[in-house]
């Protein structure tokens, strides 16, 4: 009897049982699939706590949509609080990756906390993500990808449109003493003096410092006044601004952590006529959005007010579309090249990255605080699409 068909169909069967096995989640034999941990390293204490929070909602309302699971991988969130501190960011990133084994770290937030993790994270090789925008020299290592912008760009823009659309000549720099304030404001200054603009002076003011008025008493009329500020600071920065009638006389421009949503309804109409560049508003009007911003009213009961709670929403879908690539797969030869591959629809529009510059493509709009109803809100005065990263 020809026994050959047989002895194929059973080598055919082994070979497809090897090819799915490779592409399935490593597990123990006779064990459940292991859960995928991401590690969450956070500022919810100290001056950025409630913008941090807010994005932290982003990401746990995609998590929560997904019932926990994606591509046959249970998901697990592991929370941990850097307070803002570089020292306490390295205590809190070790005992993520060490302890926990996270499989992917969101986070930190604030550029020298990133600055003082970095080497670590580069070290360990664990798919990173920030929790927001960071400068070149803190994504010094392959495994950080970042799902927002490049600060020195981002500043540089700014500056840019500074001189040549708003017709500013002169401007001053106040912004927050730390990674992201001091290399946003080197981009607005590189970028407003190649435009033909002169800096006046520059100012940079400590993290979490209470009273802004010796920062911004007597600073030169006739300029604009570029600051770079997150959080709490912000608010006190443009309230104290207002107070010294410099609203009208000394325009204000920033990044739109300066004046971001969350930040308006404490700045009230103090806020009024910044001009600010943000790759995110609320009222985009696109499919991803609109959903987006129904399931978090939905979900929190209120409609998110800035672009972090819609950044921690795209971050989980850029993990999400990563693992559905690699079909549940987590280890970092396998996840990292699946993450610097992705090109998904999020609330901001289109998200793909650059894989060699690990920041993404992105839609820029510049923005006008004005009133709306008796509310600071925005209105766009530009847009620049499908801008390609530094």
């Amino acid at each position: 009897m020809d026994r050959s068909l047989p002895r194929r169909s059973f080598g055919m069967k082994i070979a497809a049982m090897m090819i799915a096995a490779l592409t399935k989640p490593m597990t123990a034999r006779g064990q459940a699939v292991a859960p995928l941990k991401i590690g969450v390293l956070a500022s919810l204490t100290g001056s950025v706590a409630d913008v941090n929070a807010g994005e932290v909602k982003g990401l746990r309302l995609r998590m929560k949509q997904l019932v926990g699971q994606v591509a046959g991988r249970k998901i697990e969130l592991v929370v941990e609080d850097d307070a803002g501190d570089p020292n306490t960011g390295v205590v809190k990133v070790q005992k993520l990756i060490d302890r926990d084994r996270v499989d992917v770290l969101v986070g930190p937030f604030l550029g020298h906390v990133m600055a003082a993790v970095q080497d670590y994270i580069g070290r360990k090789g664990v798919p990173t993500l920030p929790l927001v925008g960071q400068t070149p020299e803190n994504v010094r290592h392959a495994n950080i990808v970042v799902p927002s912008w490049n600060s020195a760009q981002l500043g540089r823009m700014m500056g840019e449109y500074a001189a040549k659309k708003l017709g500013q000549r002169n401007a001053v720099i106040v912004s927050s003493k730390y990674s992201f304030g001091t290399r946003v404001s080197e981009g607005f200054r590189a970028g407003f003096t190649a435009a033909g603009g002169k800096i006046r002076q520059e100012v940079y003011v400590p993290l979490g410092t209470a009273d802004w008025a010796p920062f911004i008493g007597g600073l030169p009329e006739g300029t604009a006044m570029f600051s770079a500020v997150p959080g709490a600071d912000a608010i006190k920065l443009v309230r104290t601004r207002h107070e010294f009638g410099q609203r009208d006389s000394l325009p204000l421009l920033g990044p739109i952590s300066t004046v971001d949503g969350m930040l308006l309804p404490a700045m009230g109409e103090a806020a009024l006529g910044t001009v600010a560049v943000t790759h995110y508003l609320d009222d985009i009007d696109i499919p991803e959005n609109v959903r987006f911003i129904e399931d978090f009213r939905r979900e929190y009961g209120q409609r998110p007010t800035g672009y972090y709670e819609a950044l921690g929403y795209t971050i989980g879908l850029v993990i999400e579309a990563a693992l559905r690539a690699t079909r549940g797969r987590s280890e970092p030869a396998i996840l990292l090249p699946a993450l610097k591959a992705v090109d998904i629809p999020t609330p901001q529009g289109r998200l793909r990255f650059d894989p060699d510059k690990r920041y993404p493509y992105l839609d820029y709009y510049f923005v006008k605080v004005a009133d709306k109803g008796g509310k600071p809100a925005y209105r766009i005065l530009d847009v620049l699409r499908n801008v390609r990263p530094d």
